[in-house]
């Protein structure tokens, strides 16, 4: 699962990573330690052979749920292993493809008295991608996140974990002639070496936190997420 993601680059930055047209998104993006479902999200698709970026919800549209014949919660991870079964994910995953820029993610490990608020990143904090796949509703955007079964270093936090791209993966994550074999190879598990956790306050567990301050080190965490 991946329920609280955060991305805090410059956005000239991100555009120059990823190969965008910053104009586009200027005035809808805000750097956001704390992103969870039904907020606005980065995300980059591909269109017309060239990369353009827009702000979308994080989380599938009623539409898109009906299809699928899901519950009233909105649909924020899509499983690897179900992508071609699964009628919501199904069509998104052959044609409707996009990164989901970030500088990490939040997981929650149990440790017995509760659950532990954990930052995941590259060591470096340099931003990354997740995989991802959107939906066009009749009003808005929806995107989200792929999951797969965890690594080394996720295994004793959670059963699952987001899918990260390496940069040279992105094109071939996006273009619509990938070949299915080659985009199931990029959804499986694998190590990442340059990523790491580390234990954050419990105050990244009320959704309307803000600001950097949540992903400052920390060796206790509060157990409850609100």
């Amino acid at each position: 699962m991946c329920g609280r993601i955060c991305l805090f680059a410059e956005l000239g930055g991100l555009a120059s990573q990823f190969r965008f047209n910053p104009g586009l998104v200027e005035e809808a993006y805000r750097p956001s330690w704390n992103i969870a479902p039904t907020a606005p999200v980065l995300a980059v698709m591909a269109a017309n052979g060239e990369h353009r970026a827009g702000m979308v919800r994080w989380g599938f549209t009623s539409s898109a749920r009906r299809s699928g014949g899901g519950s009233s919660r909105p649909l924020f991870n899509a499983r690897s292993e179900t992508l071609t079964e699964r009628p919501a994910f199904r069509a998104a995953f052959v044609g409707r493809r996009c990164l989901v820029p970030v500088n990490g993610f939040y997981e929650w490990r149990d440790e017995g008295n509760g659950r532990a608020p954990l930052w995941i990143h590259r060591v470096d904090e340099r931003p990354f991608a997740l995989a991802g796949i959107y939906n066009a509703g009749p009003d808005d955007v929806a995107a989200c996140v792929i999951t797969c079964a965890p690594n080394s270093l996720m295994q004793p936090i959670h059963h699952r974990m987001p899918v990260a791209l390496a940069d040279d993966e992105y094109d071939a994550w996006l273009a619509p002639e990938t070949k299915p074999e080659t985009l199931h190879d990029l959804l499986a598990p694998r190590e990442w070496p340059d990523l790491a956790a580390r234990p954050v306050s419990g105050a990244v567990n009320r959704a309307g936190a803000d600001g950097p301050q949540l992903i400052a080190p920390t060796v206790a965490a509060s157990p409850r997420l609100l």
